[in-house]
């Protein structure tokens, strides 16, 4: 007895002759090329692998995603909307910014440091020269992203006279500098692997004490 393959693994048509596929076939392709490009690179990424894990033809891959590099810009999308929505709930106005900032700094370290993070940046870094456009999407859609919510975080916090009247969006790149720079800096790099919370802690605690003594109302006020 013969069985039709079910629907799920092909392209739709729409009237207006759009191809789409449902939204589970989507996640499982994201999936399973996140694994890929993870461990193999961009180059060394397979379509028939990632095919293959995704449990789909290659005909309903390239449906979606012609190229590869199509793929991976996807990856890259995803993987950032989800970082983003977890700073961005951690950043409540009207709480008080010592500890809304600690707050912020500890989902920022937390998601800077994690290994799929560490191994997509890597994977970015190796391909920005011959793929710009990689770099700049990675650039728009995360760090800097994250960096204008701060910014108008920051900006409002001028506005209620808690914070020094500076330009928030330098504000905001020098609390991330003060956060990420050394320990992202020596994971990439593979000089360290982990970190302990208490080790997080304290930079988190160090970088927010450093960053409010440069720009809290009340430390202008008392100099």
């Amino acid at each position: 007895m013969k069985t039709s393959k079910p629907e799920a693994d092909g392209c739709k048509g729409t009237a207006s002759g759009n191809l789409r596929l449902d939204e589970e076939r989507v996640a499982a392709l994201l999936d399973a090329a996140t694994e890929v490009f993870l461990e193999h690179g961009f180059e060394g990424a397979s379509t028939n692998e990632i095919a293959q894990r995704a449990n789909c033809s290659k005909t309903t891959l390239y449906c979606r995603f012609p190229t590869k590099h199509d793929l991976f810009i996807a990856v890259l999308e995803r993987r950032m909307e989800a970082v983003f929505q977890e700073i961005l709930t951690a950043l409540p106005v009207d709480g008080p910014v010592e500890e809304t900032l600690m707050e912020f700094g500890a989902r920022v370290l937390r998601i800077a440091l994690a290994d799929e993070q560490i191994r997509l940046l890597r994977v970015v870094s190796m391909e920005a020269e011959r793929f710009r456009e990689l770099a700049q999407r990675f650039y728009e859609s995360g760090p800097c992203r994250a960096q204008e919510e701060l910014s108008r975080y920051l900006k409002e916090q001028i506005k209620r006279g808690r914070l020094m009247k500076e330009d928030p969006r330098l504000m905001a790149e020098h609390l991330f500098a003060l956060i990420t720079s050394g320990h992202v800096r020596w994971k990439v790099l593979g000089l360290r692997e982990r970190f302990s919370p208490r080790e997080n802690q304290r930079r988190i605690r160090a970088a927010v004490k450093a960053f409010l003594r440069a720009y809290s109302a009340t430390h202008e006020q008392s100099r």
